[in-house]
């Protein structure tokens, strides 16, 4: 690691010869009288105007109100497709004598006619205490495993509900769809529906065959992921992609021109906040997109950045609140000409409202998960010690039940746990499995005679997994090995140095240098020294009132001059011993680069297009990211000579 020099009187002299240093499914909402006309009477009434999250279904389906065989279904949202996963169907409208032997079947096989079933329920069969052939209230539950890399979002998928007829002819056989088969001549299709990635709340009733349409039909609306981003990120703005159909002429004659609105959800954390914008983002026909001649739809819909609100707004603030990312939704409506601009509180009631969609949304672009652990040098193995371990880079969701720990182990296979930390829990405010800024920081108590310097450890971060069937704690333990015993996170050898120290070499600085406050001489020495002491001709006069042409730093100084670094303050002074802040930093080490192009935009709440050195500190965004990473810059910020080392440290490493 670059170190900085012990005295701070001579940086030059001292380092001679030394480096330096989700979107939920569709949910038809209440309408004006004209439109609720069109909807189906066995559809649901919508449930809360608040958004549905991406990965909850509907818990209390309404009771149907009509013995016909209507049915309906909700289930989860699909997530990662590379992965297992299971869908918990929930139908309701599943009325009457189903004439099959023993129940049904729910089916998941690409779109088309005679494809083969890739994943498929188990039967799920009757349950009226009274009819032998009926489900009691039409309600119809099961579970579909798909096993991973089954289904591809690039494609299009349709779920069924088959009923099976029974057993073969002199077999053993139910005569049912199974996995690998065409589902065709194997029972009975009783409806069908096009799979939704999203999920969906089981507003939208299946097709059953054969059925003639006695009414006017909704038309379909759906918001794509397109193999991209799941969410919308307000911060940086994106592209929301919605196509649907059955928007003919003679519907949108009949209820007026489409618009799409992306709103604030309804729902809100607590009682005490609220939405500080209520204007909702309104898209028009003929205006933002257009509807093609058979009534179908496809826009892609772009939202600026930073033009939705991040957060809620607290009604009465005060340090250390918690701040709750708003929520979005988008609404489908038909205006009348005319009609105003609808409000926040309008979408809210319903009005004019087609459908509605949840958009999962989130203020910034999270981190890569990209963990590393830093440690002091370890203390005297015979005695007790306390290691102290911080963590970086542990972004987005863990899922594990309770947080991780920290596990030190002698290198190799199945070899037991020396030592532990407690669990340590997530700590992030809205967000249940996961750490606030990526950072864990955790102790190790390791007792006297543990480790021996003459072999090799790791230390290693662990997720648990929760309790197993007999009630035991999933997470690594003293004297045993951790395989097994919860999830691997991240692994790195363990060095008795401590993982900032350099071989042959002890850590440059002291406990107590490291707090006190860097400067901008020692700034422009380290980064000098960096860049190989190249010789530079020294001015006879020094070019500062404040400097000496015989102070030994004045090479760095008027290296840092003729590289464009830094000219000193605008009164004409250098002040090398005056204290840096973060924009410094930045600033300095941006110019020491090159000062190369950027692009792209700031990761930061505190730091916009209109902030001084907004260039160099969205330089430093990307490519000092181990230090500069998280959501808050700080430009202000003064550091200290052990922040200064880290920074000089990144920097380095980025020119090596």
């Amino acid at each position: 690691m670059s170190a900085l020099p012990n005295s701070k009187s001579s940086f030059f002299r001292a380092a001679q010869g030394c480096g330096a240093l989700v979107l939920a499914g569709a949910m038809v909402l209440p309408m004006s009288p004209a439109l609720a006309q069109t909807v189906a009477a066995d559809a649901p009434a919508a449930a809360a105007t608040g958004a549905l999250p991406g990965d909850r279904v509907r818990e209390n389906p309404p009771v149907a109100t009509s013995n016909e065989f209507a049915p309906h279904w909700s289930y989860n949202a699909l997530k990662d497709t590379d992965n297992d996963q299971v869908l918990d169907f929930s139908g309701w409208g599943f009325k009457g004598d189903i004439n099959s032997p023993k129940g049904v079947q729910i089916v998941v096989r690409e779109k088309g006619t005679n494809t083969p079933v890739l994943a498929i329920s188990d039967v799920i069969e009757y349950d009226h205490e009274e009819l032998a052939f009926a489900y009691q209230g039409g309600y119809m539950t099961g579970t579909v495993k798909i096993p991973a890399n089954t289904l591809n979002k690039a494609k299009q998928y349709i779920v069924e509900v088959w009923g099976n007829n029974g057993y073969e002819e002199g077999s053993e056989d139910l005569v049912a769809p199974i996995i690998g088969k065409i589902p065709e001549g194997r029972g009975t299709l009783l409806a069908s529906q096009a799979l939704n990635f999203n999920g969906s709340d089981g507003t939208t009733a299946a097709d059953i065959p054969s059925a003639k349409a006695t009414q006017e039909s909704t038309p379909t609306f759906e918001v794509l992921y397109d193999g991209k981003a799941q969410l919308l990120y307000t911060f940086e703005g994106g592209t929301v992609h919605v196509k649907g159909s059955g928007f003919t002429k003679e519907w949108r004659e009949k209820h007026g021109n489409v618009a799409v609105y992306i709103a604030a959800s309804r729902g809100v954390p607590d009682g005490s906040l609220l939405p500080a914008d209520d204007t909702p983002l309104r898209f028009e026909e003929g205006k933002d997109f257009t509807i093609a001649e058979d009534g179908t739809l496809d826009a892609q819909l772009t939202v600026e950045p930073d033009v939705l609100q991040r957060y809620y707004e607290p009604r009465n603030y005060f340090p250390g609140i918690p701040r709750y990312e708003v929520r979005y939704e988008v609404d489908l409506v038909a205006e009348q000409q005319g009609q105003p601009r609808l409000t926040l509180d309008d979408l809210w009631a319903g009005k004019n409202v087609v459908q509605r969609i949840a958009v999962q949304t989130q203020a910034y672009r999270p981190e890569k998960f990209a963990p590393k652990v830093a440690y002091k040098a370890l203390a005297d193995t015979t005695a007790d010690q306390d290691i102290y371990f911080s963590g970086t880079g542990f972004y987005g969701e863990i899922h594990s039940v309770k947080g991780v720990q920290y596990v030190i182990r002698e290198k190799g296979s199945n070899t037991p746990v020396l030592a532990t930390s407690d669990v340590i829990e997530y700590n992030h405010h809205d967000r249940a499995f996961e750490y606030v800024d990526g950072v864990v920081d955790g102790t190790v108590k390791v007792p006297a005679n543990t480790l021996d310097a003459s072999k090799k450890y790791v230390v290693e971060v662990w997720a648990n997994d929760g309790y197993s069937e007999i009630g035991e704690f999933l997470a690594p333990v003293v004297g045993k090995a951790p395989e097994g015993r919860g999830k691997l996170l991240a692994s790195q050898d363990l060095n008795f140095k401590g993982s900032d120290a350099v071989e042959d070499k002890k850590p440059s600085l002291t406990d107590e240098q490291r707090k006190e406050r860097a400067t901008r001489g020692e700034l422009a020495v380290a980064l000098y020294l960096q860049a190989g002491a190249p010789e530079v001709k020294l001015p006879e006069t020094s070019p500062w009132p404040d400097v000496k042409t015989d102070d030994p730093n004045y090479p760095a100084y008027i290296w840092v001059r003729e590289k464009g670094i830094s000219y000193g303050w605008s009164d004409g002074k250098f002040h090398a011993d005056a204290g840096i802040s973060n924009a410094t930093v930045a600033a300095f080490t941006y110019r020491a680069a090159g000062s190369p192009a950027v692009r792209g935009d700031s990761p930061y709440s505190d730091v916009t297009p209109g902030s001084a050195f907004y260039r160099e500190i969205l330089w430093a965004s990307q490519n000092l990211p181990t230090v500069y990473g998280g959501r808050y810059f700080l430009p202000k910020q003064l550091l200290t000579r052990g922040h200064l080392e880290t920074v000089l440290t990144a920097f380095q490493s980025r020119t090596e």
